[in-house]
Order: C-alpha cells, then sequence, then structure tokens
C-alpha cells in the first residue's frame, strides 16, 4: 500500500480527514463539544487525493468525512461514512454522555433510529435537491421539483417532532441532533426555508449558538453554506464558481458509470 505524504500521514490522537463540505463538520462539532483534540487533515478533491491509494484505504469510498484514531499504543483504528464516524468518537471519547445516551438505553435508541433517519433520509434527499436546484448542468424540473418536496415533507417530520422534544433525541444533544443540524444550516442552499418550521428554525438558532457549534462551523475554514453565507450579495461571485466546478466534478466522475436502463415491460406506463 502506498503510503500517505507525511503532512497527511495521521499524527497521535484523533485525526479528521475532510474537506471543507457539510458532512465533515459533523466531527469537528462533535470533537469541539467534548473538548477532545484534533489534527484536521484537508484533502484536495481536484488533485484526486481521495482517489489515492493511500486514502482509499483508509475509506475505501473514496469520500470524506474519515477518521483515523491512533492510540496511545501505537495501534490505530479507521471509520469512514460520517455517522459511523460520529458514533465512534462517542464510543471513544464521551463517557460522560455530553452528546449520547448509555447503549442500549431508551435514549440510545432513539438516538440511532434519528442519526438512521438523517443519513437514509434528511441528508440524502436535501443533497438531491441542492444538485438539481444548485448543480445541474442543465434544467431539470422534475428532480428539484421532487427532492425539493420530499426535504420539505421531512422537515415537517422534523418541526412535529421538535414541537414537544427541546432534542431530537430527548432531553438532551447528541450525535443525531449534530448530524441533523449541519443540513438544517444548509437549508437554503439545498432549496429550503427552516422559516417555514418554525419549531426547526428555534432548535437550529438555538444549536447555532453553542460555542462548540461556532467553532466547530470554522474548523478548517468557516463554514460555506449557511443561509447567510449563501445569500450574501458580495459573495455571488464564489457560488457561481462552487456551482459550475461543482457541476464539472460530478459528471466527470459519473460519466464513466453512464449506460442503457435495463428495459422492464411495465416502461413508461406512469408518462401520460
Amino acid at each position: 500500500m502506498a503510503a500517505a505524504p507525511p503532512e497527511k500521514s495521521p499524527k497521535p490522537g484523533l485525526n479528521i480527514y475532510g474537506i471543507a463540505a457539510v458532512n465533515p463538520y459533523k466531527l469537528t462539532i462533535a470533537a469541539e463539544e467534548l473538548g477532545v483534540p484534533y489534527n484536521y487533515i484537508s484533502l484536495d478533491l481536484a488533485a484526486g487525493e481521495t482517489r489515492t491509494e493511500w486514502y482509499t484505504a483508509i475509506n475505501p469510498n473514496g469520500r470524506l468525512p474519515a477518521i483515523v484514531h491512533v492510540k496511545e499504543d501505537g495501534t490505530s483504528v479507521s471509520v469512514f461514512e460520517s455517522a459511523a464516524c460520529l458514533l465512534y468518537i462517542a464510543s471513544e471519547f464521551d463517557k460522560e454522555h455530553k452528546i449520547s445516551y448509555p447503549h442500549g438505553t431508551e435514549g440510545y435508541w432513539a438516538q440511532l433510529s434519528w442519526l438512521s433517519w438523517q443519513v437514509a433520509g434528511y441528508g440524502p434527499m436535501m443533497g438531491q435537491a441542492c444538485h438539481f436546484n444548485r448543480y445541474a448542468a442543465e434544467p431539470v424540473p422534475y428532480g428539484a421539483w421532487r427532492y425539493t418536496a420530499e426535504s420539505r415533507r421531512l422537515n415537517q417530520v422534523l418541526n412535529d417532532l421538535l414541537s414537544s422534544h427541546p432534542f431530537v433525541a430527548g432531553d438532551r444533544l447528541t450525535v443525531a441532533d449534530i448530524a441533523i443540524f449541519v443540513f438544517a444550516h444548509s437549508a437554503k442552499w439545498c432549496g429550503v426555508d427552516i422559516a417555514e418550521f418554525p419549531h426547526v428554525k428555534e432548535w437550529h438558532d438555538k444549536l447555532a449558538q453553542r460555542p462548540a457549534f461556532v467553532k466547530g462551523l470554522r474548523s478548517p475554514t468557516p463554514f460555506p453554506f449557511s443561509d447567510g453565507a449563501v445569500t450574501n450579495p458580495d459573495a455571488q461571485d464564489y457560488y457561481k464558481a462552487i456551482r459550475k466546478m461543482g457541476g464539472q466534478m460530478i459528471k466527470m466522475t459519473s460519466d464513466q458509470w453512464k449506460g442503457d436502463v435495463p428495459a422492464v415491460p411495465s416502461d413508461h406506463a406512469n408518462y401520460p
């Protein structure tokens, strides 16, 4: 296996591999909430660093974030996918349960349910809405409508929950709140106005004021997709460039997988 360049190699302690995109900020917020020191290692997507042999040994999926925990005895553990990384951080560093419930309790299973809800539904749907609203190389009205509608539905589910709960899993902040928050914090970039969902907005605004969230959203650079950032009229040249570059990279990484859709007898039956 090829070795990572020295500046990208994990150091003793917690190492977070990421970029200035939504998911890596979950991990910096969690680490800041727990006061865990970490070494942030930024990768260059344009240079193809996520596809290198040394990085895919850490994350075979070639995506971000991932963590490498180098323990005091010299052994190391690699974890990829943001939810798994959050659960690992909680398991290793949250012995006082500041951002988690004890394993096996009712709160633990509520936390796991809402974390799963984020990675299975809320994040992917908000992400697809973002793709069709911001990054698609050509207008696809049905795609934009479908995913924006589903994102709004999921925000209503969250709003209903938060109408009677201070946090998503119960009476305390958990990794599930952190995971969901980062997408709510990106709502307008995805095409959703969370002001439509008052309990979601109240919960979001409460978390956004926590010192650890403020600090985590600045590591390694200020979070670029908050509502305030993306609507800043003086920053639109930057977002135009981000949209163009993002669309080109998505197309480039997808082109090799294009092919004909296998036919089935009922094809086109839903078309007028």
